[in-house]
């Protein structure tokens, strides 16, 4: 399938958590350097720097930190029409530790957080009606009841609206109360989502003892969309899985030199999602995409490169991929 010329926006809306993230130096185990993040906000700044139309929804703390934050998104491109600010909490923070290959462990500072104070109406629904896109959300939006709320309020929305919806599950289980992620509603969430990302550990934390294959094979069946639905598993320097109705496919990474993980899930979503919304601006729909094998796989493809840049790089907004880099 060839491209044809971009002819309408369509662009990638991003809800939910952007925080501090504050990385341990490398040199010196002891000192943490700030650095914007957050996995939506991270996917918003991955499509913005390839050149993408970016946006991003989702409530900051009235602090330097939150102040911070905005302005970096600004910086790299994102649209921030849909932020608001609250003085009812602080922005959100997570101290980040690195081993010897890369790979990061956790302490979050939340909550009480004001990413998890965004209400339904503080997003007007014109925001839908202006045009169609995609709408992308992890489940860290579902940690807490009144989020949880927010976060189906708006995917019902969009949904109705014709946006297509996008979940990286990004399970992080210790942000849970539980210390555990609630399988059930992750999995309720999935199922509302058109465009799936999933470590193989998620997916199997969320099968659930239940074969994978099976698991997935019922999640193409029951399908509450009209679109095709799109999952794509990730294994770290493993082989890519893709998964749709009538397609498996296998994608193999090359081997990188990883200096931070940090932001190469999100760096491989906002890549997936940023040619997604490239080609159905174009006059392709997620159907025709999936229809061939070879297009749906240099889209993959072209996520890995991005995932693999990012991970030679410190930090995360600054880690992801320029277009001319990636390209």
């Amino acid at each position: 399938m060839q491209s044809k010329p971009l002819r309408n926006k369509f662009p990638v809306c991003c809800f939910g958590e952007v925080l501090i993230d504050f990385l341990q130096d490398p040199h010196d185990s002891g000192l943490f350097r700030r650095f914007a993040g957050g996995a939506p906000a991270n996917v918003a700044v991955a499509v913005a720097k390839l050149g993408g139309d970016s946006q991003f929804i989702g409530m900051l703390g009235n602090d330097m930190f939150g102040d911070f934050l905005q302005q970096e998104l600004e910086k790299y491109g994102v649209d921030c029409h849909g932020i608001r600010t609250t003085s009812s909490a602080k922005t959100a923070l997570a101290f980040v530790a690195l081993d010897d290959s890369g790979d990061r462990s956790f302490s979050f500072y939340r909550p009480p957080a004001a990413d998890l104070l965004f209400q339904p109406s503080d997003c007007p629904v014109s925001h839908w009606q202006q045009q169609q896109g995609i709408f992308h959300l992890c489940s860290n939006s579902f940690t807490e009841p009144a989020i949880a709320a927010t976060s189906f309020a708006l995917v019902q929305q969009a949904r109705e609206h014709g946006w297509l919806i996008s979940v990286d599950a990004n399970l992080r289980h210790n942000l849970w109360p539980a210390g555990l992620a609630d399988r059930a509603l992750v999995n309720k969430l999935i199922q509302q989502a058109d465009l799936i990302k999933l470590s193989e550990e998620e997916l199997e934390f969320l099968s659930a003892g239940q074969p994978s294959g099976e698991w997935i094979s019922q999640l193409m069946q029951n399908t509450t969309t009209t679109a095709p639905r799109w999952l794509v598993v990730t294994a770290g320097a493993g082989m890519v899985q893709s998964y749709s109705a009538n397609n498996l496919i296998y994608v193999p990474v090359p081997a990188v030199k990883v200096v931070d993980t940090t932001a190469a899930g999100d760096a491989f979503v906002g890549a997936w999602l940023y040619q997604l919304s490239q080609h159905c601006g174009a006059g392709h729909t997620l159907a025709t995409i999936l229809a061939d094998q070879d297009f749906s796989y240099r889209i993959l493809q072209g996520a890995i490169k991005a995932g693999g840049l990012t991970c030679q790089q410190f930090g995360s907004f600054a880690a992801l991929p320029l277009a001319a880099q990636w390209q």
